[in-house]
């Protein structure tokens, strides 16, 4: 089940995200993929060159950044939004 967070109550003063389950392609304006679960995800970071490629997440170890696409296959994770208002995530 996808949902948005309630902006008022996540942690870090960040803008709000979504909660991605399961198999999901999501291109989003965030700042912090965040994995529940262990996930394989392909989190694509905007002020890199190239993508991380898939990749295995540990629970609880989030990665950084300009996040602009994440391509998950597998496991629960959150994103976090890297803006003030509260997100409106297209998933398909």
């Amino acid at each position: 089940m996808q949902s948005q967070i309630d902006i008022s109550k996540h942690p870090y003063g960040l803008g709000g995200g979504a909660i991605l389950s399961g198999s999901v392609t999501v291109s989003v304006d965030g700042f912090w993929y965040y994995p529940v679960t262990a996930t394989v995800a392909n989190v694509k970071i905007g002020n890199l060159s190239g993508s991380l490629g898939s990749v295995t997440y540990a629970a609880g170890v989030g990665v950084y950044g300009v996040v602009t696409q994440v391509t998950q296959s597998s496991g629960i994770a959150i994103v976090y939004s890297g803006s003030a208002d509260a997100p409106s995530y297209v998933f398909s």
